[in-house]
């Protein structure tokens, strides 16, 4: 949980792994939220609530899919929970791979959760880079089948894990402007993008430490600082760090960037 990068993505199967049955069989009425599968759900929800995205890869019809989610509220997970979802008949790695693009994360940080041995060798065989795992047989072990994960192990969540799921909703909506507009230009000036640089402040510092960690993309230097080291240098005088911190008429990135400079 210190030195590896966490998964940021968790796509789960539905018939079997989310409720027990078949919806396309059995009807959204007939299928059974036993309750380790409750549990399970409850796991799933808490999870991303620590900032991880949560999508579905299903072999079904999606209108069955839906359904369920419509007509059995007891259901802990809900579609508003829900970042993006491949249901139709395409092998699951063929769906697991069209997900990257959409996220714009890599299939290293995905997490595939499915009760069918047959569905995960496919996606181990074919995913090499998910971390595919198999809901237990046992009922009686479905319900902390995720504390047992190590990969999901966290030290620490902070306010930006939290609202990494509403981030990335608010996307869908950025895609949907950038798609429908004529030229870059026209699409930057209705996204009314505000950026602001500022000194870091102290309570800042927890997420600074983990842009650190977790970003690989445009970090110059690649170095990964603990939020005691950030505070150490910073303190000393030795070095000195600005903020990024983005909004826009969809809503707020947060604080999306930092600065270590002499």
């Amino acid at each position: 949980a210190l030195h590896w990068p966490q998964p940021k993505v968790i796509v789960l199967d539905c018939d079997g792994t989310l409720w027990k049955g078949v919806c396309g069989e059995d009807g959204a009425l007939g299928i059974d939220i036993d309750r380790a599968r409750k549990a399970f759900q409850e796991s799933i929800v808490a999870q991303r609530e620590k900032g991880r995205l949560i999508c579905l890869c299903s072999k079904n019809n999606e209108a069955d899919v839906f359904e369920v989610f419509t007509l059995r509220p007891e259901m802990p997970i809900r579609l508003d929970h829900l970042i993006a979802w491949r249901i139709n008949w395409l092998p699951k790695s063929q769906n697991l791979k069209s997900l990257p693009a959409e996220l714009q994360l890599g299939l290293e940080s995905f997490i595939f959760i499915d009760d069918n041995p047959i569905e995960c060798a496919e996606v181990e065989a074919n995913c090499p880079e998910v971390l595919t795992l198999r809901l237990p047989a046992d009922p009686e072990s479905i319900a902390d089948f995720l504390d047992h994960i190590w990969a999901l192990d966290q030290l620490k969540t902070i306010e930006e894990d939290k609202n990494r799921a509403s981030l990335y909703q608010q996307n869908v909506l950025r895609e949907r402007l950038r798609q429908g507009a004529p030229s870059l230009e026209k699409f930057l000036a209705e996204l009314d993008l505000r950026v602001r640089a500022s000194k870091m402040k102290a309570h800042q510092v927890p997420r600074v430490a983990q842009l650190t960690q977790r970003t690989n993309q445009f970090n110059f230097t690649g170095m990964r600082r603990t939020e005691n080291e950030i505070r150490g240098l910073c303190s000393s005088e030795s070095l000195e760090c600005l903020v990024i911190e983005v909004k826009d008429r969809f809503g707020d990135y947060g604080l999306v960037g930092a600065i270590l400079f002499l």
